[in-house]
Protein backbone atom coordinates (compact mmCIF):
# COMPACT_ATOMS: atom_id res chain seq x y z
CA UNK A 1 0.00 0.00 0.00
CA UNK A 2 1.31 3.42 -0.89
CA UNK A 3 2.17 5.91 1.79
CA UNK A 4 -0.25 8.80 2.20
CA UNK A 5 -3.00 6.58 0.79
CA UNK A 6 -4.74 6.91 4.15
CA UNK A 7 -5.85 10.33 2.94
CA UNK A 8 -7.91 8.61 0.26
CA UNK A 9 -9.32 5.56 2.06
CA UNK A 10 -11.40 5.07 5.23
CA UNK A 11 -9.96 4.02 8.55
CA UNK A 12 -12.05 0.87 8.20
CA UNK A 13 -9.29 -0.44 5.93
CA UNK A 14 -6.96 -0.52 8.93
CA UNK A 15 -9.17 -3.02 10.70
CA UNK A 16 -8.85 -5.35 7.74
CA UNK A 17 -5.17 -5.69 8.64
CA UNK A 18 -3.67 -4.48 5.37
CA UNK A 19 -1.69 -1.60 6.86
CA UNK A 20 1.82 -1.73 8.18
CA UNK A 21 3.23 -0.84 11.60
CA UNK A 22 3.70 2.14 13.70
CA UNK A 23 5.50 4.46 15.93
CA UNK A 24 4.56 8.03 16.54
CA UNK A 25 5.19 11.40 17.96
CA UNK A 26 4.45 12.17 21.58
CA UNK A 27 2.37 15.21 22.46
CA UNK A 28 2.55 17.43 25.51
CA UNK A 29 -1.23 17.19 26.01
CA UNK A 30 -0.93 13.41 26.37
CA UNK A 31 2.12 13.70 28.60
CA UNK A 32 4.01 10.42 28.78
CA UNK A 33 0.91 8.39 27.86
CA UNK A 34 1.06 6.03 24.89
CA UNK A 35 -1.70 4.14 23.11
CA UNK A 36 -1.44 0.40 23.76
CA UNK A 37 -4.72 -0.77 22.19
CA UNK A 38 -7.02 0.49 19.44
CA UNK A 39 -10.37 -1.32 19.57
CA UNK A 40 -12.82 -0.82 16.67
CA UNK A 41 -16.54 -1.59 16.69
CA UNK A 42 -15.88 -3.72 13.57
CA UNK A 43 -12.76 -5.57 12.44
CA UNK A 44 -9.48 -6.39 14.17
CA UNK A 45 -7.95 -4.15 16.77
CA UNK A 46 -4.32 -3.09 17.22
CA UNK A 47 -2.04 -3.74 20.17
CA UNK A 48 1.26 -1.94 20.72
CA UNK A 49 4.28 -2.48 22.95
CA UNK A 50 7.15 -0.05 23.49
CA UNK A 51 10.85 -0.31 24.28
CA UNK A 52 12.66 1.42 27.14
CA UNK A 53 13.20 4.49 24.93
CA UNK A 54 9.46 4.84 24.34
CA UNK A 55 9.61 3.75 20.70
CA UNK A 56 7.18 1.23 19.26
CA UNK A 57 8.58 -2.28 19.64
CA UNK A 58 5.75 -4.46 18.32
CA UNK A 59 2.32 -4.08 16.80
CA UNK A 60 -0.26 -6.84 16.41
CA UNK A 61 -3.40 -6.72 14.27
CA UNK A 62 -5.32 -9.97 13.99
CA UNK A 63 -2.84 -12.67 12.83
CA UNK A 64 -0.32 -9.95 11.84
CA UNK A 65 2.76 -9.15 13.93
CA UNK A 66 5.11 -6.28 13.18
CA UNK A 67 8.47 -5.95 14.92
CA UNK A 68 10.42 -2.69 14.83
CA UNK A 69 14.17 -2.14 15.04
CA UNK A 70 16.08 1.15 15.18
CA UNK A 71 19.62 2.02 14.17
CA UNK A 72 21.02 5.46 13.44
CA UNK A 73 18.65 7.17 11.00
CA UNK A 74 16.90 3.96 9.91
CA UNK A 75 13.70 2.30 11.14
CA UNK A 76 13.07 -1.27 9.96
CA UNK A 77 9.69 -2.88 10.49
CA UNK A 78 9.11 -6.51 9.57
CA UNK A 79 5.61 -7.95 9.36
CA UNK A 80 4.62 -11.60 9.51
CA UNK A 81 1.16 -13.13 9.16
CA UNK A 82 0.64 -16.42 10.99
CA UNK A 83 4.41 -16.53 11.34
CA UNK A 84 5.07 -16.19 7.61
CA UNK A 85 6.85 -13.25 5.97
CA UNK A 86 4.51 -10.54 4.71
CA UNK A 87 6.63 -7.41 4.25
CA UNK A 88 9.67 -5.45 5.35
CA UNK A 89 9.70 -1.67 5.49
CA UNK A 90 12.91 0.37 5.62
CA UNK A 91 12.48 4.05 6.48
CA UNK A 92 15.49 6.36 6.18
CA UNK A 93 15.13 9.57 8.15
CA UNK A 94 16.52 13.06 7.77
CA UNK A 95 17.92 15.12 10.66
CA UNK A 96 14.54 16.37 11.91
CA UNK A 97 13.14 12.83 12.18
CA UNK A 98 10.96 12.93 9.06
CA UNK A 99 11.26 10.17 6.46
CA UNK A 100 13.39 10.95 3.41
CA UNK A 101 12.51 7.70 1.66
CA UNK A 102 10.70 4.50 2.56
CA UNK A 103 11.16 1.20 0.76
CA UNK A 104 8.69 -1.62 1.38
CA UNK A 105 9.75 -5.10 0.32
CA UNK A 106 6.85 -7.48 -0.30
CA UNK A 107 8.92 -10.60 -1.06
CA UNK A 108 11.31 -12.31 1.35
CA UNK A 109 14.25 -11.97 -1.04
CA UNK A 110 13.61 -8.24 -1.54
CA UNK A 111 13.06 -8.52 -5.28
CA UNK A 112 9.53 -7.11 -5.16
CA UNK A 113 9.19 -3.70 -3.61
CA UNK A 114 7.73 -0.22 -3.76
CA UNK A 115 9.28 3.03 -2.61
CA UNK A 116 8.22 6.52 -1.62
CA UNK A 117 10.64 9.44 -1.80
CA UNK A 118 9.62 12.56 0.13
CA UNK A 119 10.48 16.21 -0.46
CA UNK A 120 10.00 19.01 2.07
CA UNK A 121 9.87 22.76 2.31
CA UNK A 122 11.37 23.14 5.75
CA UNK A 123 9.21 20.87 7.89
CA UNK A 124 6.31 20.74 5.44
CA UNK A 125 5.98 17.73 3.14
CA UNK A 126 5.32 18.98 -0.39
CA UNK A 127 5.86 15.96 -2.63
CA UNK A 128 5.78 12.15 -2.52
CA UNK A 129 7.14 10.21 -5.52
CA UNK A 130 6.14 6.55 -5.75
CA UNK A 131 8.08 3.92 -7.72
CA UNK A 132 8.19 0.12 -7.64
CA UNK A 133 10.12 -2.92 -8.85
CA UNK A 134 7.78 -3.35 -11.83
CA UNK A 135 9.12 -0.08 -13.31
CA UNK A 136 5.82 1.72 -13.01
CA UNK A 137 5.81 5.29 -14.29
CA UNK A 138 6.55 7.32 -11.13
CA UNK A 139 3.38 8.52 -9.43
CA UNK A 140 3.56 11.91 -7.75
CA UNK A 141 1.44 13.22 -4.89
CA UNK A 142 1.68 16.95 -4.20
CA UNK A 143 0.75 18.37 -0.82
CA UNK A 144 -0.61 21.80 0.13
CA UNK A 145 -0.32 23.52 3.51
CA UNK A 146 -1.97 26.47 5.25
CA UNK A 147 -1.60 27.77 8.79
CA UNK A 148 0.49 24.81 9.90
CA UNK A 149 -1.95 22.22 8.59
CA UNK A 150 -1.79 19.87 5.62
CA UNK A 151 -4.86 21.01 3.67
CA UNK A 152 -4.74 19.17 0.35
CA UNK A 153 -3.21 16.24 -1.51
CA UNK A 154 -3.36 15.75 -5.27
CA UNK A 155 -2.49 12.58 -7.14
CA UNK A 156 -3.39 11.58 -10.70
CA UNK A 157 -5.70 14.57 -11.00
CA UNK A 158 -7.66 13.72 -7.83
CA UNK A 159 -7.53 16.25 -5.00
CA UNK A 160 -8.48 15.56 -1.41
CA UNK A 161 -9.14 18.55 0.84
CA UNK A 162 -8.56 18.26 4.59
CA UNK A 163 -10.40 20.28 7.24
CA UNK A 164 -9.49 20.67 10.92
CA UNK A 165 -10.91 21.50 14.33
CA UNK A 166 -8.95 24.72 14.57
CA UNK A 167 -9.60 25.02 18.33
CA UNK A 168 -8.06 21.61 19.07
CA UNK A 169 -4.30 20.97 18.83
CA UNK A 170 -2.99 17.83 17.16
CA UNK A 171 -2.23 15.07 19.61
CA UNK A 172 -2.01 11.34 20.18
CA UNK A 173 -5.20 9.65 18.97
CA UNK A 174 -6.23 12.05 16.23
CA UNK A 175 -6.69 10.39 12.85
CA UNK A 176 -3.57 11.67 11.11
CA UNK A 177 -1.35 10.98 14.14
CA UNK A 178 -2.83 7.49 14.39
CA UNK A 179 -2.06 6.79 10.73
CA UNK A 180 1.57 7.76 11.23
CA UNK A 181 1.72 5.62 14.35
CA UNK A 182 0.53 2.59 12.41
CA UNK A 183 2.64 3.48 9.37
CA UNK A 184 5.80 3.45 11.47
CA UNK A 185 7.36 6.80 10.59
CA UNK A 186 6.34 10.44 10.21
CA UNK A 187 6.22 12.74 7.22
CA UNK A 188 4.48 15.73 8.79
CA UNK A 189 3.30 17.46 11.94
CA UNK A 190 -0.02 19.25 11.75
CA UNK A 191 -1.12 22.04 14.07
CA UNK A 192 -4.68 20.84 14.65
CA UNK A 193 -6.86 17.73 14.83
CA UNK A 194 -8.34 16.57 11.53
CA UNK A 195 -12.09 17.06 11.08
CA UNK A 196 -12.84 15.76 7.58
CA UNK A 197 -11.52 14.55 4.23
CA UNK A 198 -13.33 15.79 1.13
CA UNK A 199 -12.77 14.20 -2.28
CA UNK A 200 -15.28 15.40 -4.86
CA UNK A 201 -18.71 14.81 -3.30
CA UNK A 202 -17.39 12.22 -0.84
CA UNK A 203 -16.96 13.44 2.73
CA UNK A 204 -15.32 11.44 5.51
CA UNK A 205 -15.68 12.96 8.97
CA UNK A 206 -14.03 12.36 12.34
CA UNK A 207 -15.37 13.08 15.83
CA UNK A 208 -13.39 12.70 19.05
CA UNK A 209 -14.08 11.98 22.70
CA UNK A 210 -11.71 13.54 25.22
CA UNK A 211 -11.03 12.52 28.81
CA UNK A 212 -8.48 14.27 31.02
CA UNK A 213 -6.96 15.99 27.99
CA UNK A 214 -6.48 12.78 25.99
CA UNK A 215 -8.41 11.51 22.97
CA UNK A 216 -10.01 8.27 24.17
CA UNK A 217 -12.32 7.55 21.24
CA UNK A 218 -12.61 8.32 17.54
CA UNK A 219 -15.81 8.10 15.49
CA UNK A 220 -15.29 7.51 11.78
CA UNK A 221 -18.18 8.37 9.43
CA UNK A 222 -17.70 7.87 5.70
CA UNK A 223 -19.71 6.62 2.74
CA UNK A 224 -22.49 5.27 4.93
CA UNK A 225 -20.06 3.48 7.27
CA UNK A 226 -19.75 4.43 10.93
CA UNK A 227 -17.07 2.85 13.09
CA UNK A 228 -16.10 3.76 16.62
CA UNK A 229 -12.50 3.33 17.78
CA UNK A 230 -11.64 3.24 21.48
CA UNK A 231 -8.10 3.86 22.74
CA UNK A 232 -6.44 2.44 25.82
CA UNK A 233 -3.38 4.25 27.16
CA UNK A 234 -0.42 3.31 29.29
CA UNK A 235 0.87 6.25 31.30
CA UNK A 236 4.16 6.54 33.17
Amino acid sequence: MKSLKFLFVPLLVLSAGIFLPGCKKDNDDAGSCRIITVTPSAGNGFNFTYNSSGKTETMTNGNSLTVFSYGGNVIISTTTVNGNFSSKRIATLIANGFAANVKTETSADGSTWYKDTYEYNGTELIKDTYTNSQNVVPEVTTVGWSGGNLVSTTREGVTTHIEYYTDKPSQTGDYLALMQMIQGYKVYNTKNVIKSLITGTTITSFDYTYEEGKITALKFNGDGTIINYNFQYQCN
